[in-house]
């Protein structure tokens, strides 16, 4: 053989080795070659999968960024657990197809038995929660929780007040910036007597600043990151969708496309939006009904006060009130002020009495436009209480009608209201206007006499009292 034979088929031979390798590289999953790990978790046992789950999450860790916790098909069955700084993803095989199922008594070890006063683990601060994640790069994916074990924990004590319930299924919390996507989840849990909300469970997604810096009552830290939730199914629990507590320079997504809004019922709060500061709001295509509002923006339940505004959009959603009192949706601002929103093209229904559809409290320079509002012997459809420069234009409230001895109107303005602008729809919408320096345009207001005109502001004045005394707050935990 000639030297330029030998050298021609030994340049073949590493062609075709070359071409081996990469057609090899080819046929891998992207996550191996990009430097990824899957970690499949075990099939369910049928007892107890907590070690499973906890190793399989915990090893991921050790990986780093992209990593994959797989589970299986079936149903597994779960203690808590508790992973700090996951950086992939945790996944099932379908909605259908995997469920995770919390066991009944939970152990509870809070040492001075306040919640979220000592940094969560498995030994020494075992809190009220089936998954805690502290910080990281967290996706959630493709599989069912169920939370319906009664008791749902071991009885433990909060601020005085005995509780077994569980205070959140999917915790997200920690020091450092936090990125969380939930993405086609089911969770369920069940009516509770003895639960805070009435359910087995407070919080279902829970993205909160509440891990402690110190033991001291509320000394958190601030929870900053982004936090998103779509094409995901909740029901039976206190509130379902959960942003609360020292939260800051956050973006905030709920549904945030036709394909990915997220569907809610039988719960006490929908969507539960806290007082945030430095943060933009994306709410748009979910349905949500609830006992207490379809969804609220409102101050959060421990000592917090943004010290900037945030953003809120909020719009192309289906708010419902499912009982006496509940609005559809609520926004109650503070001072300083902390909400700047613009709410359009929902629809907002209450399906009890003497509820409101879209109450607006405290707020300055809100605008309120191409909504839908429909119930029967209602407060109010829409209610501007106590706000300043915001703006009521073009909604349609002719499918709501006002209680004949409780009502108001279909859009009321309290006493307290000053240089609000209000558009009506159509000139049949009725108007109470007992604020000053309001523009109202187009609109049908009162031309009775000026003694049944004073009767008729002793009465709205009487209901406005009604409707201020009710809770506009996120419900509290025993105190």
């Amino acid at each position: 053989m000639s030297y330029m034979n030998c050298k021609v088929k030994r340049a073949g031979l590493g062609v075709a080795i070359l071409g081996a390798i990469l057609g090899f590289i080819l046929l891998l999953p992207a996550t191996v070659w990009a430097g990824g790990h899957t970690v499949n978790v075990p099939p369910p046992n049928g007892v107890d999968d907590t070690a499973n789950i906890q190793g399989a999450l915990n090893v991921c860790v050790k990986y780093g960024p992209g990593c994959t916790v797989q589970l299986a098909a079936g149903t597994y069955f779960t203690k808590q657990v508790v992973v700090y700084n996951f950086q992939g993803t945790f996944k099932g095989t379908g909605i259908g197809s995997t469920t995770i199922e919390a066991l009944p008594n939970l152990p509870v070890n809070w040492p001075d038995q306040t919640v979220a006063s000592c940094q969560p683990n498995l030994t020494t601060c075992i809190w009220p929660s089936v998954f805690e994640f502290v910080e990281g790069n967290i996706s959630v994916s493709d599989l069912t929780i169920k939370a319906t074990a009664i008791p749902p924990t071991q009885p433990f004590v909060y601020a005085g007040s005995p509780l077994n319930d569980l205070y959140e299924v999917l915790g997200f919390t920690g020091q450092y910036p936090t990125d969380v996507s939930i993405d086609r989840i089911r969770m369920e849990g069940m009516p509770y007597s003895l639960g805070a909300f009435g359910y087995t469970v407070e919080n279902g997604v829970h993205y909160s600043g509440d891990f402690p810096r110190s033991s001291a009552a509320f000394d958190y830290y601030f929870l900053s990151g982004s936090f998103t939730v779509r094409s995901s199914y909740f029901e039976n629990v206190g509130l379902a969708i959960s942003q609360d507590a020292f939260s800051t320079s956050s973006q905030i997504t709920i549904g945030g496309s036709p394909s990915a809004g997220n569907h809610i019922k039988n719960v006490l709060g929908g969507l539960d939006i806290e007082a945030s500061e430095k943060s933009v709001f994306e709410i748009s295509y979910n349905e949500s009904s609830g006992s207490s509002a379809g969804m609220w923006v409102s101050p959060t339940w421990v000592p917090f006060v943004p010290s900037s505004p945030s953003r809120y959009f909020i719009h192309d959603n289906k708010f419902i009130g499912t009982a006496q009192n509940a609005d559809a949706i609520y926004l109650y601002d503070e001072v300083p002020p902390y909400i700047q929103a613009a709410v359009w093209n929902n629809a907002a229904e209450v399906q009890d009495i003497l509820s409101e559809g879209i109450g607006v409290y405290y707020t300055k320079g809100t605008a309120v436009w191409n909504n839908s509002v429909t119930g029967t012997d209602g407060y109010d459809g829409i209610g501007l209480w106590s706000s300043t420069f915001d703006a009521v234009a073009n909604n349609n409230v002719s499918g709501f009608t006002v209680d004949s001895t409780a009502g108001l109107a279909q859009i009321y303005l309290d006493p307290s209201t000053t240089n609000d602008l209000v558009v009506c729809a159509e000139r049949s919408d009725s108007v109470l206007n007992q604020g000053t320096n309001n523009a109202i345009i187009g609109c049908q207001q009162s031309t009775a006499s000026a003694a049944s005109a004073e009767d008729a502001r002793s009465a709205a004045r009487a209901a406005s009292a009604t409707r201020r005394s009710l809770p506009r707050k996120k419900p509290l935990m025993p105190q």
